[in-house]
């Protein structure tokens, strides 16, 4: 009994102390491709447009991730210019699939104090009074970006220009904040921007990140 106590006791010991802050991380995996018969890289210092989708269901996220990309085009060195001046066109897409769930199996034993599922949730999650050989359910969200690049004298005159340049981010887990993530996203690519990977590179983008300060500030 004056175990129990004991153990009872060091649980409600250990809620009341502060609590460690976590950065919230997420985990992304991307893919950079050039086309193999012109594997010219983008040049140095080049001028872009990024081109809105006018089909977009929300258009002012749409406006919004546009002038991200502004920010990260000029953070990287390049140049944002009007249509008739691009040296390249920027175009982007992104969504999130349907949620999924999956069970996720806790350790095997009584009053651990865990942190999260290790898909980007920063939060901490609380094991507690769980049996053993028990399970919980957790929704998964599949969270994407593309962006394309193409050559801007072809495109202005012909409508259509093969890609220099095709980038995919990708990261799953339990936020449904698109809005959010998607800053996430755009770091990762573009530390891979231009480049053509051969595989899939996974990074862990953390709220810290310089790059990512600078996404969370309207207007400057």
């Amino acid at each position: 009994m004056q175990t129990a106590i004991g153990f009872l006791t060091m649980i409600v010991i250990g809620l009341g102390l502060p609590r460690c802050s976590t950065v919230p991380t997420y985990n992304i995996k991307v893919n950079g491709y050039t086309d193999p018969a012109t594997p010219a890289l983008i040049r140095p210092g080049a001028s872009f447009c990024v081109v809105e989708n006018q089909q977009a269901k929300n258009l002012l996220l749409e406006k919004e991730i546009k002038e991200k990309l502004h920010k990260l085009l000029s953070n990287h060195g390049f140049s944002v210019t009007p249509f008739e001046k691009a040296d390249y066109y920027l175009f982007f897409d992104y969504g999130m699939t349907v949620p999924s769930s999956v069970s996720v199996t806790p350790p095997d034993y009584y009053g651990s104090i865990g942190w999260g599922w290790g898909y980007g949730w920063g939060g901490p999650s609380v094991y507690m009074g769980m049996p053993y050989g028990g399970y919980s359910t957790t929704t998964l969200n599949d969270r994407w970006l593309l962006i394309k690049v193409v050559e801007g004298p072809p495109y202005r005159t012909q409508k259509v220009s093969r890609p220099v340049w095709v980038g995919e981010a990708r990261s799953v887990g339990a936020s449904s904040d698109l809005r959010t993530v998607l800053n996430y996203l755009l770091v990762a690519e573009f530390k891979e921007f231009g480049k053509n990977t051969g595989k899939a590179i996974t990074m862990d983008i953390n709220a810290e990140d310089p790059e990512l300060a600078t996404l969370s500030q309207p207007g400057k």
